[in-house]
């Protein structure tokens, strides 16, 4: 049950159960922050059972995303991606990894789950799969609001579950219904792979549960509007989760309900309600300001979440209790008009096991709620900002709808020219500034007619990930610091140079001790990446270290050898990586040292042979 002294972490639902590995994932959200999703592949393929400084170590930022990303496809709203102001170096790496999505009926792309499978490290000890569904009620951003989520665990059988074929079909369906570039073969093939071991898996229900279904909507031929209670005629008492909620939705929820009918949402949104809204006295909620997460944070430093991101609905019909978990907000988006692409997971079980609407509210939620006290309806300053504010999102629309093209071309001297074009774009009312995601965005560059001279770039630095900014014309915007909206796009990329990963690796191992980091996160060795593992040479505690706290007589050649001679085949991601880097310099200094490359030699030679 929900317990709001507990919590849980995304990277610690991410981590693969003990004695299995990632094999294959799918994440969907609305908005997407590539700063906090590109630690992620990390979490889930190198630091699992280890510490979680990922995201302070681009060494392991890189390794982690090298192992997992060709294993996991992202997909988002297009339009939705935030374009941090100081960029992302590593936004190359996202490429092929992230795709955009637009609801077909006009509506948005709103679900968030994580489908998951982990593979036996030795099958022999148990099913060489299992599966996870993470479903959450926020996206994938450095978000700070209250949320809920659900986690299935489950094991694939031989054997098709009805209950699951619309979760299966919806993975099927997304790689199908991008826009821009879609999933790479690999990828299509890891989705259709592991929507078959969803659709067989069998599911361990939460504690008191009984029954499972899973309702996905907005991908049908047509638009179905939908609510949690559809079908199944009249329901008792019915608690409601719901940060956006309308009027008429309210309304078309409450026509159901023949017992109490009790709300929690945002007071903001609730003081946009007509009074034909008809909020109950006493039964609709806010959540409390600056409401701490948990007891026991260290001495100033408190923990708090802001604002309500969770969603979901509790009802009873007869003796048994259902709980509908997901991203559907109750509005008319949803319950109206059904033009919306959201997941809900519904959960149910008999009252003697499961609370009751009213217990959920009393006994689990109420020590985070003020009971809602109705103000004078919306400020009209207020009205005015979130007008303005609805035409930047207006903006926001046609430029993600639109066709752009990033066209690159080598530079007499050096690096890279890039030109970005959208022929016949025009914007009123507005300005609008482009650059690549890579780069911080002071080197943005205005957009005119539907054409930008972005400038020259490090190799690196080119990406099909572009960083767009649109600034409101007029003084009225100014006087209500009206803030201008970024966000990031994928675009069509045109003779872009075969080397940009290679390029940003050549980057990060600009140095010795960088090198020799990256090579232990290639062993496992945990004295050069920093955790503890297998191979750890014996007298592991003297020698000197480098700036980079790495063991400077670390024994590179005895690592490698008991490698080859136990596990050969963890040495050919070396040697790719040689041959990609050889030759290669950054800042005027190789990419590999000479020592290295003599000792490398002999090993890729006998791999050569091995090979043979």
């Amino acid at each position: 049950m929900i317990q709001p002294s507990e919590r849980s972490t995304l990277t610690e639902a991410l981590q693969p159960p003990s004695g299995y590995r990632f094999d294959a994932g799918v994440a969907t959200t609305y908005s997407l922050s590539l700063g906090a999703l590109l630690g992620l592949p990390a979490h889930i393929a190198l630091l699992a059972n280890q510490d979680n400084s990922a995201e302070e170590d681009p060494l392991r930022l890189v390794e982690g995303l090298r192992r997992a990303s060709r294993r996991l496809a992202v997909f988002c709203e297009r339009g939705r991606m935030e374009a941090p102001s100081a960029g992302n170096a590593l936004a190359v790496l996202a490429e092929g990894m992230v795709h955009e999505v637009s609801a077909p009926h006009g509506g948005a792309f709103h679900p968030k789950i994580w489908a998951l499978r982990f593979a036996a490290n030795d099958a022999a000890a148990g099913p060489e799969h299992v599966v996870r569904l993470l479903v959450l009620t926020r996206n994938l951003t450095w978000d700070r609001c209250w949320d809920v989520s659900l986690r299935l665990d489950g094991v694939p059988g031989k054997a098709k579950e009805a209950n699951n074929k619309p979760l299966a079909d919806f993975l099927r369906w997304l790689p199908l219904n991008t826009q821009g570039t879609p999933p790479d073969v690999e990828r299509q093939a890891m989705i259709v792979s592991l929507a078959k071991d969803i659709e067989r898996a069998d599911w361990e229900k939460p504690t008191g549960f009984t029954q499972l279904a899973f309702h996905v909507l907005g991908t049908a031929k047509r638009p179905a509007p939908w609510t949690p209670f559809k079908g199944g005629g009249k329901v008792q008492d019915v608690l409601i989760v719901s940060p956006f909620v309308r009027a008429s939705a309210l309304q078309t929820l409450r026509e159901h309900c023949n017992g109490d009918f009790m709300l929690v949402s945002r007071a903001d949104e609730l003081d946009r309600l007509p009074a034909s809204a008809g909020l109950a006295d006493g039964d609709t909620y806010v959540l409390k300001p600056d409401t701490l997460l948990s007891e026991g944070e260290e001495a100033g430093q408190p923990d708090t979440l802001q604002g309500l991101h969770a969603k979901m609905a509790v009802f009873q019909r007869g003796q048994r209790v259902h709980i509908a978990v997901g991203s559907a907000n109750y509005t008319n988006a949803v319950v109206q008009k059904g033009n919306n692409v959201e997941v809900v997971v519904e959960l149910s079980g008999p009252v003697s096991r499961i609370p009751a609407p009213r217990q959920w509210l009393d006994e689990h939620l109420q020590p985070l709620l003020d009971t809602y006290a109705p103000g004078e309806g919306e400020d009209a300053e207020v009205a005015e900002r979130r007008q303005l504010q609805d035409q930047l999102d207006a903006i926001r629309r046609r430029v993600a709808a639109a066709v752009w093209t990033l066209r690159c071309e080598a530079h007499p001297v050096s690096g890279w020219g890039l030109m970005l074009s959208c022929p016949g774009l025009v914007i009123e009312g507005a300005t609008l500034h482009a650059w690549p995601l890579a780069v911080p965005s002071e080197r943005t560059r205005a957009v005119q007619a539907g054409q930008a001279d972005l400038g020259i770039f490090a190799g690196h630095e080119v990406s099909s990930l572009v960083g767009f900014r649109v600034t409101l014309d007029g003084t009225r915007a100014g006087e209500l610091a009206i803030a201008p909206l970024r966000f990031a796009l994928e675009v069509s990329l045109e003779s872009a140079p075969d080397d940009r990963a290679d390029a940003l690796m050549a980057q990060l191992l600009g140095s010795r001790a960088a090198f020799l980091r990256y090579l232990g996160l290639l062993l496992d060795g945990p004295e050069v990446a920093g955790g503890g593992g297998r191979d750890r040479p014996a007298g592991g505690s003297g020698g000197s270290r480098d700036a980079c706290g790495l063991m400077a007589n670390y024994p590179l050649f005895e690592q490698l050898l008991r490698i080859y001679s136990r596990e050969p085949e963890r040495l050919e991601t070396i040697d790719r990586m040689v041959k990609r880097l050889k030759g290669k310099e950054f800042d005027g200094q190789p990419c590999l040292p000479d020592d290295f490359l003599a000792l490398w030699e002999v090993v890729g030679s006998a791999i050569g042979k091995e090979a043979a």
